[in-house]
């Protein structure tokens, strides 16, 4: 009766013993490198009323880091529709508090792409098939004078990346693109005055 109690242990432990606990593993995600594809539309002075534009224009052919071989974002992820992407805007309340800048989505001007005002905002750059490529610009309006600053990743800790994340069906490869941002200091911010 032992021998038959320890086999059913182990017949019904087994399946679990190499099972992965790593969540990207599990759902196929592949990280790559490439630069340059964040960009803020910085002007030398800000006044109320402006926008501060965030743009992303991702080819579909991208130079990963280290490689000289082009990668196919499209074939990568089997056409995946969009890659998305966060930030936030805080504006400065004393010399080491910063409030989240919340404006509604009906008043961003979006011109390419898709936003998402949650708290933060999630960006979505679309494809477009006309360029070729994954289009987002969205001007965020700047309602009043302070000391801003804009960083990416809302759940991240990474400051010299930003994620950029595939939207792709549950049964392909979701892959990460490391990117950067223009404008950003070491510590991943984009600060600014406007007047």
């Amino acid at each position: 009766m032992k021998k038959i109690i320890a086999l059913f242990v182990l017949a019904v432990t087994t399946p679990f013993i190499g099972c992965d606990t790593n969540d990207d593993d599990f759902y196929n995600t592949e990280y790559v490198r490439v630069n340059g594809l964040i960009n803020v539309e910085t002007q030398s002075n800000y006044q109320v009323g402006d926008k501060l534009y965030i743009n992303c224009n991702a080819n579909r052919l991208v130079t990963e880091v280290g490689q000289t071989t082009p990668l196919d974002i499209r074939k990568t992820t089997n056409n995946a529709p969009s890659l998305s992407f966060s930030y936030v805007l805080e504006k400065q309340t004393s010399p080491t508090e910063w409030a989240t800048v919340t404006i509604p989505n009906a008043q961003i001007d979006l011109t390419a792409g898709a936003i998402e005002s949650i708290g933060f905002y999630m960006a979505t750059a679309n494809y477009n098939a006309l360029t070729d490529s994954y289009q987002f610009r969205a001007g965020l309006p700047l309602l009043s004078a302070g000391t801003y600053k804009l960083s990416y990743g809302y759940n991240s800790s990474a400051t010299d990346v930003v994620e950029l994340r595939s939207n792709s069906r549950s049964s392909d490869i979701t892959l990460m693109i490391y990117t950067t941002s223009n404008a950003v200091n070491s510590e991943g911010n984009y600060i600014f005055t406007v007047n």
